[in-house]
């Protein structure tokens, strides 16, 4: 098997930081929040955390939004603009949501005061509107790679959500296709998604190959298009049902994939 001529790139905790961006607009939020109100900043953000996972699991738009690949964190401060049944659903959902985890979250800390709920719901969507945290090496690694390889984006999320931490960063003119899963109805790890970008770029599956942080989604999603993929291992380790895929290759920092690509050749693939 040749070496690949296109590579897809997964988007949230790949190229973009999410967690640490959803982690840092809720600690700045917070502390808004407890300048105003005596309470603890650190105490707040745990509760909301916990809160916001809570209820959105328990809620009747998690099956869509995990299918999708929308977390919480999103749902948050996210728009969720388009016409499919789901992103109406969570668009309709939102609200509500963010009124409770903010109840909750300030009712914990002995805050009982509706505005500083509405003040936190708001604390929080700018935050994390403002924060938008990259890879420190994205932007040179996907230049680098697109002199070379056709390059293509496959992300999970709400495709005015993710197109909006894209325009934070001068990634989104580098990828010739764009693939966001709500967009097209279908999620990773589900192959058609892969086998979209495949067909936009008209290439055949030997022929990519796939990098991004989650081995349930993006290494077991690609392996199942016939795809090859390179793990973006960041130390987190993922709960999943079924017994972890083994990657193609593994690298710690972007600045590796360029050789791992170039070590994709025969006997390379997964046992």
């Amino acid at each position: 098997m040749s070496s690949p001529s296109a590579v897809l790139f997964d988007l949230d905790n790949t190229l973009l930081l999410e967690d640490e961006s959803t982690e840092r607009a809720l600690r700045d939020a917070c502390a808004a929040i407890a300048v105003r109100s005596g309470a603890d900043a650190d105490l707040m953000a745990a509760t909301a955390r916990q809160v916001a996972d809570e209820v959105f699991r328990a809620s009747p738009v998690f099956a869509y939004a995990d299918a999708m690949g929308i977390w919480w964190g999103e749902a948050l401060w996210g728009e969720f603009r388009g016409d499919t049944e789901g992103l109406r659903a969570l668009r309709s959902f939102v609200p509500d949501f963010r009124r409770r985890v903010w109840s909750r979250t300030l009712a914990a800390a002995g805050v009982d005061d509706d505005g500083l709920v509405d003040a936190a719901v708001n604390a929080f969507r700018v935050a994390r509107r403002t924060v938008q945290l990259a890879d420190p090496e994205a932007d040179a690694v996907v230049r680098d790679l697109g002199r070379d390889h056709r390059l293509g984006l496959v992300t999970n999320g709400a495709p005015d959500v993710q197109r909006e931490k894209l325009s934070h960063t001068a990634l989104a003119p580098l990828f010739e296709v764009t693939i966001i899963s709500a967009e097209i109805g279908i999620g990773k790890p589900d192959p058609r998604i892969f086998e979209a970008a495949l067909a936009s770029l008209r290439i055949a599956p030997q022929d990519a190959v796939m990098i991004g942080d989650s081995l349930a989604r993006d290494v077991a999603g690609a392996h199942a298009a016939g795809l090859r993929a390179i793990w973006f291992d960041r130390g987190v380790r993922e709960t999943t049902a079924d017994s972890a895929p083994a990657p193609d290759a593994r690298v710690t920092a972007l600045t590796e994939v360029r050789s791992a690509l170039a070590a994709l050749g025969p006997g390379a693939a997964s046992p």
